[in-house]
């Protein structure tokens, strides 16, 4: 009994090694080198749902900075000139660093405000208003949470 114990064990710790070993192979053939120089990428006109815009006129633009290589994770840069308020609906995990302006938010029952230095997360399948008095500007990060953790964020909400 005690040798089967362990040579089950040890099957599933080679299996999880040999996991591991193959997800480091694939990110190492498919990762980016590092940068031997800087790299400008200008902000161009991000069109969104003109349903979502509640007052104002924004003027949105965003660039990607860089995407992983299985696709689930995604950096840029957003600005957007106000005054105007807006819904933003996420249809992924979102974390934003604000680096200029303010933003006023109105998220989950809760309101808040963005200043430079400020993160916030926000949750796939959520939303938020958003108001920009002037101008805003943040780093943002998009990761793909995937169906097992949307799942069991829906059993989350049900308590």
């Amino acid at each position: 009994m005690k040798k089967n114990l362990l040579v089950a064990l040890g099957g599933a710790l080679t299996a999880l090694a040999l996991v591991a070993a193959w997800d480091g192979v694939a990110y190492l053939r498919h990762a980016e080198p590092a940068s031997v120089s800087s790299i400008h990428r200008p902000l161009t006109s991000l069109k969104v749902n003109p349903e979502w815009v509640l007052e104002g006129t924004p003027n949105f633009r965003a660039t990607e900075i860089r995407k992983s290589a299985d696709g689930r994770t995604t950096t840029g840069l957003w600005a957007c000139d106000g005054p105007s308020t807006f819904e933003w609906q996420f249809g992924v995990d979102e974390t934003v660093h604000l680096l200029e302006g303010a933003v006023e938010v109105k998220y989950q029952g809760r309101e808040f405000t963005l200043k430079p230095g400020d993160t916030a997360t926000f949750i796939a399948g959520t939303r938020a208003v958003w108001h920009v008095p002037e101008h805003a500007r943040k780093v943002f990060s998009l990761h793909e949470p995937g169906r097992l953790v949307r799942m069991l964020r829906r059993f989350q909400l049900a308590d």
